[in-house]
């Protein structure tokens, strides 16, 4: 978002979009179903005995040992959260200076620059370093 702000900042003539790029569909699955056990280790943790007490059936001994070790339960929560973050995330972020592509950090694995960003972005089209205001036109500085 900062990116884009610059940009169109810097290039009034450049039109800066946002676009969220979506996991696989087996990556959507697996969170959903790492969210289900979650929600699932979590209320089991704390009310395990009494909902199968209420159903009139046997306490499991994982039920028991989730019970007893709520720290335990507690930081698998969390941890799997971890795991749901990072089979959602992408990592996608891509600058297109018309439908070429200028940086991809799943190609390079880091978020550019935004010195060489705009280098690139000049390099290839040298025209977009000057802007126009009212009447006149005048260099944007460096």
């Amino acid at each position: 978002m900062e990116y884009s702000h610059y940009l169109q900042q810097r290039f009034p003539a450049v039109r800066c979009t946002n676009a969220v790029k979506v996991a696989s569909d087996r990556n959507l699955m697996t969170a959903q179903a790492v969210g289900y056990v979650q929600v699932a280790g979590f209320v089991s943790a704390f009310f395990g005995s009494a909902i199968f007490n209420a159903m009139s059936m046997p306490v499991p001994a994982w039920t028991t040992y989730l019970e007893e070790n709520k720290g335990m339960a507690i930081a698998g929560f969390f941890m799997s959260n971890t795991v749901v973050s990072s089979l959602v995330q992408t990592g996608a972020f891509e600058v297109y200076l018309g439908g070429e592509l200028l940086h991809s950090k799943m190609e390079s694995g880091v978020l550019p620059d935004i010195n060489t960003l705009v280098s690139k972005i000049l390099e290839r089209n040298p025209d977009l370093a000057q802007v126009s205001v009212g009447q006149k036109t005048a260099a944007l500085p460096p």
